[in-house]
Parts: C-alpha cells; structure tokens; sequence
C-alpha cells in the first residue's frame, strides 16, 4: 500500500476555459495532436497548465487559475479574453515564443477577471501516467472574434452547438475525454451565455475525481 501511494502520479494544476458566443450558442473546441502526451487527437476546451507567473500576477489561487486560463487561450486559439489587443497575431506569437510575457500583455491590455466564471473543477484519476488538477471556467465573447490554431497543442479549432458536439462524440466522430463530455452536458438547455454565466455566478464548486473501474471510468459516490 506504502509503495503504491509514493509512485502515485501528482496531479499538476491546471486550467481551462470553455468560450462561448450567442446566437446561437455555440462552443469553442480544438483538437490535441494525433504526437500529445495527453489525450492525443481528442476534441478538448483551450487549456493546459498553471505557471508560476500566474500565480505572481493574482491575489487568490482562483485569479491565478482564471489568468492561466486565459494565456492558454490566447496562446491555443489566438482568443484574448481582455480588453481590445493592438496586433494580437504578433504578440500572440511573441509569447510563444517567451518574447513577450503574460505580465507585459495584462499591461496593455487588462483582462476583466469577473468575465471568467467559476464552473467546475476535474481532477485526472489516480492509475492515469499524467494527471492534472483543472479549473474550467465559462467566458463569453463577440460572434465576429475569430479563432485559430496554433499547431502545436492544438492542430484544429472548431465554434460548434453543445448538442452537436456530443452526437459527433457519440458518433466516433468527435473523441472526447469525460470532463469535456460532462461539460458539454451542462451547456444544455441554455440558449443564450448570460444566463449560464449567471446560473453559475456564486456557485460552489467541488473538485470532482472520477475513478477507474475496468478501465472506464465513473464518478465515485
């Protein structure tokens, strides 16, 4: 039992963050390369992991997860989640290139942390090689902001209907891994992104840690 907890995998911390726009609702979503030491080819949110200068640039553990949140999907998807950004496509590339830092950019361009809601939190079950500790938020955006991929975390990026999304999934179409799916299910039944931001406002979250049993995995009661 001893030897099985100390070659347990540490779960890294991590967010991401589930865009939306109106009318009509529709998701952002990019593919991981078919190369990924994670979930490779799977249809996931812009995300991936907390650095330490989030961390120096917050007050709270949430800030600096909404901010890592936010650098990731600038970084994936060219989406800047501040205010207006004067020539994102090259600063975009400077800071993939560690010529330009999350500091400088929240600098020029302050980004509204309120605009990023607290939604849920999933850990990576024990028995997985690499595990993460994952904050996921919900943020909104105009219908003319364009997306694209950067090629390297993400090959393909995609505004699509929740609805849709999971019936590509149940058509092998669309591979997902089990927090994306449970996310999508949430976004059911709401037609527009205030009134989900709004039902999600003040909520409290729990970490959830699915299990594996049989190699599947499931929510433990």
């Amino acid at each position: 039992m001893a030897g099985s907890m100390l070659n347990e995998v540490m779960a890294l911390p991590a967010a991401s963050a589930i865009i939306l726009r109106n009318d009509p609702l529709e998701v952002l979503m990019l593919r991981r390369p078919e190369s990924a030491s994670f979930v490779p080819n799977a249809w996931v949110f812009p995300g991936g992991m907390h650095e330490a200068l989030d961390r120096e640039l917050a007050d709270t553990t949430l800030e600096a997860m909404k901010i890592t949140a936010a650098r990731e999907t600038f970084e994936e998807t060219g989406v800047w989640l501040g205010s207006a950004l004067e020539d994102a496509t090259r600063k975009r590339a400077a800071l993939l290139a560690g010529e330009l830092t999350m500091r400088e950019l929240l600098a020029e361009s302050p980004l509204d942390l309120s605009t990023l809601v607290y939604t849920s939190r999933w850990i990576t079950p024990v028995g997985i090689p690499k595990r993460f500790d994952t904050y996921f938020f919900l943020a909104s955006v105009a219908r003319d902001v364009v997306a694209t991929a950067e090629q390297r975390e993400a090959v393909e990026v995609k505004w699509i209907l929740p609805a849709e999304a999971l019936a590509r999934h149940a058509a092998r179409e669309m591979p997902m891994v089990f927090p994306t799916l449970r996310s999508l299910e949430s976004l059911a039944g709401f037609e527009h992104a205030e009134d989900l931001l709004a039902s999600r406002r003040g909520a409290t979250i729990e970490a959830v840690l699915p299990v594996l049993v049989n190699g599947k995995l499931t929510l433990s009661r």
